[in-house]
């Protein structure tokens, strides 16, 4: 278990006092809201990235390289660390980032559920837990949300469609500016003139153009996360 200081307790304390809340709606992202100041908290600006394969990539398969190796790409003057492992669950992620002391003073990034998306609490329970484990007085973290498959289940009207768009929007809720509804990113890209990513878009899954499978993106869809997700750590100042 990671330790933490009587004064690390307090100085957690008083920076989370500091935060001010939005009275916007709870689907506002990361990526509509305004910037915050800057945070207080003086660490390091290098960032790490943790997930599943949406984050660090199938082995063997060049065609899903994760955002993670693309960010890395982009992200000049900052090392990027990937954490996690292709098929891990949000709790199997969470627990080898609770047990990593090397980045807690990094920004963080949290791209979980891909493997277990309809257990929302456990992801909510998984994200809360990796957070509280970030070195005190660290707010320098961004939450992705869950992007739902192109499969029948998950499309709009299927079984688990609903359980996914609610987790997304109780995630927009509690974490406000620090949330990123990557999956609704990713769905306005679409490509208006290519019949597959209509369908898909009326169906409000991830287009055709921008995925490999009906799971994992393609090199466009990731290099469309790595660059919002840097250019919102850069308007924030972290």
């Amino acid at each position: 278990m990671k330790r933490r200081t009587a004064m690390g307790a307090l100085a957690s304390l008083v920076l989370g006092a500091c935060g001010g809340g939005g009275g916007g709606s709870a689907f506002e992202t990361a990526a509509t809201a305004p910037a915050p100041q800057a945070s207080a908290f003086a660490g390091s600006s290098n960032i790490a990235a943790w997930g599943d394969s949406h984050t660090t990539g199938l082995p063997g398969r060049a065609d899903v390289p994760g955002y993670a190796a693309l960010l890395r790409q982009i992200a000049t003057g900052r090392q990027v660390f990937v954490g996690g492992s292709a098929g891990l669950t949000s709790t199997q992620i969470a627990n080898l980032q609770a047990a990593d002391n090397a980045h807690d003073n990094w920004v963080n990034v949290f791209w979980y559920g891909g493997n277990n998306q309809t257990q929302a609490a456990t992801i909510k329970a998984d994200l809360a837990r990796s957070i509280a484990s970030l070195a005190p007085g660290n707010d320098r973290y961004l939450v992705l949300g869950v992007t739902n498959q192109a499969t029948p289940a998950e499309r709009r009207g299927g079984r688990d469609y609903g359980d996914i768009v609610q987790l997304n929007a109780d995630l927009a809720a509690q974490y406000g500016d620090r949330f990123f509804d990557v999956r609704t990113h990713l769905v306005g890209l679409f490509d208006p003139v290519n019949p597959l990513d209509v369908v898909d878009h009326g169906d409000d899954v991830v287009p055709a153009s921008l995925r490999a499978d009906g799971v994992h993106l393609n090199a466009a869809g990731y290099t469309a996360v790595a660059r919002r997700v840097l250019e919102i750590i850069v308007a924030k100042g972290w």
